[in-house]
């Protein structure tokens, strides 16, 4: 599966060139202003984000500062601001790397390829607990060789309670997970547990998610 990368650039034009040309390696969605981007986050976590600073309905810099509260997914800023302190402030703020607009294609290759490479030597995308074995980058179970596929947002709540075993999790606790700054459905987090524990289920896997009734979620140890 090719590596999934959110470019969140206002300018129609060079959004468009950005787009097209990444396509050609990377399944790419895009993004014209900061409401888009986050709704973009909420349906789908990206590999990569590719962010603007100087957007139409806020700064990415305090956009920035936010996502780093919800996920470590690597970012690279695009901006024209390029002063020493600026570059500075930008990392500061949780960014991965910093190109400086005007900028060549075969740099943003350079820079996109190098982060790619770099998060997945930093994280492991195999995760197991008992009979089980999640992907998250594939979004596959895996129980004795069967394969079942997960939804993002099931991975997602899976993937937070296979790396933490035992902990009990608030509704609260996975709503951040699945949405960050978002508002959710109201029953967001039920249907997405209740959906999950039928694919276990269905895979055969000893794990079972507990309800704490009025207090949330926990994968036993």
């Amino acid at each position: 599966m090719l590596p999934h990368l959110l470019v969140v650039e206002d300018d129609a034009g060079l959004n468009r060139l950005l787009t097209e040309h990444l396509s050609e390696k990377y399944q790419v969605s895009s993004a014209m202003n900061l409401k888009d981007a986050q709704a973009k986050l909420g349906e789908r976590l990206p590999q990569m984000i590719l962010l603007d600073l100087n957007l139409p309905d806020g700064d990415g810099l305090e956009f920035m500062k936010e996502l780093r509260g919800y996920t470590t997914v690597p970012v690279l800023m695009m901006t024209a601001r390029g002063k020493v302190e600026e570059r500075v402030q930008g990392l500061d703020s949780g960014a991965d790397d910093y190109l400086v607009k005007p900028f060549s294609l075969d740099e943003l290759d350079a820079r996109v390829k190098a982060l790619l490479r770099r998060s997945a030597a930093g994280e492991s995308q195999i995760l197991n607990l008992g009979d089980t074995q999640l992907n998250t980058s594939s979004l596959t179970l895996t129980v004795e060789g069967q394969n079942i596929q997960l939804t993002e947002h099931e991975a997602r709540i899976l993937e937070v309670m296979m790396r933490t075993p035992g902990r009990v999790f608030s509704r609260a606790d996975l709503e951040e997970k699945l949405y960050g700054w978002q508002t959710p459905m109201s029953n967001s987090v039920e249907v997405r547990v209740s959906q999950l524990r039928k694919k276990l289920s269905q895979a055969g896997s000893t794990l079972n998610i507990r309800t704490i009734r009025g207090v949330g979620y926990t994968l036993p140890a």
